[in-house]
């Protein structure tokens, strides 16, 4: 398993052996805060109890004190729970006063004017990725935040830049845990993943062609700092109809001009 996290301007990357927390009782409370994403932003107690393998009376006491400190509050209407907006104040002082994403963010917006398109930067979250940054073309009015969204490694171009250069025991975990086809497109066979995994460590940058949603073409970079730890990636994203075959080297160029750049910056 790999951690991922900042302290005093450094990213760490510690590799823990075993998976076993210090406080089990705290590391089971904090997971049922996994349950919630996207698709189920509610959730009931019974819910939390079948996904947790906890028993009812423990999931009702842990949800309850995380009420009372603002990590979760309860929709009276549906009876149902919601994380709270203690999170939502927790994720803007992580956001806002990251160091790393400051040096970053103009190299993001440089590339997204000069090829006039969306590129964005994710960090490793476990067996997944998590988007922390997004620039977008001139002249865009409107785009989705996709800050704090989560995707998986294999089917991203911003993943499979990252899991191309991670170690064996990713690779490993993230095939052990299933390969979902999310399109006629995604590699859901372990070595059809891993063949492109080396053309992508051969280029030096990851092609998604609409493996992770049709109509959408991905060019992905590998991200390190100036020792050489991997971070994370940076990417640009486009309709694949825009994303063509010839654009795809420029792209690549681009990217990894900067994430060169970028490498001598971060400590």
């Amino acid at each position: 398993m790999l951690c991922y996290g900042v302290y005093n301007d450094e990213w760490l990357v510690l590799k823990v052996q075993e998976n076993i927390p210090k406080v089990k009782s705290l590391y089971k409370a904090l997971c049922l805060l996994d349950y919630f994403d996207s698709d189920h932003p509610e959730r009931g107690i019974k819910e939390l109890s079948d996904l947790s393998g906890m028993l009812k009376s423990s999931v009702y006491n842990v949800v309850s004190t995380f009420q009372m400190c603002g990590f979760i509050e309860k929709n009276n209407s549906s009876g149902k729970y919601k994380l709270g907006k203690k999170i939502l104040t927790l994720s803007n002082v992580l956001y806002s006063t990251d160091p790393t994403k400051a040096i970053i963010k103009p190299y993001m917006d440089k590339i997204a004017e000069e090829c006039l398109e969306t590129v964005y930067l994710a960090f490793p979250s476990g067996t997944e990725i998590i988007y922390v940054e997004g620039s977008y073309p001139p002249g865009v009015l409107y785009a989705r935040s996709i800050v704090g969204v989560k995707a998986k490694m294999y089917c991203t171009g911003i993943g499979k830049a990252i899991l191309a250069y991670s170690d064996e025991e990713l690779v490993q975990s993230v095939v052990d845990q299933g390969l979902e086809a999310f399109t006629s497109f995604t590699l859901s066979d372990e070595k059809a993943l891993r063949e492109d995994l080396e053309k992508t460590r051969q280029r030096g940058y990851s092609i998604d062609n609409m493996e992770h949603e049709y109509g959408i073409r991905c060019i992905g970079v590998p991200l390190h700092n100036s020792s050489g730890h991997l971070l994370g990636a940076l990417s640009i994203s486009g309709p694949s109809l825009r994303v063509m075959d010839d654009k795809v080297a420029f792209f690549a160029e681009k990217l990894q001009e900067a994430t060169n750049e970028i490498k001598t910056l971060l400590k």
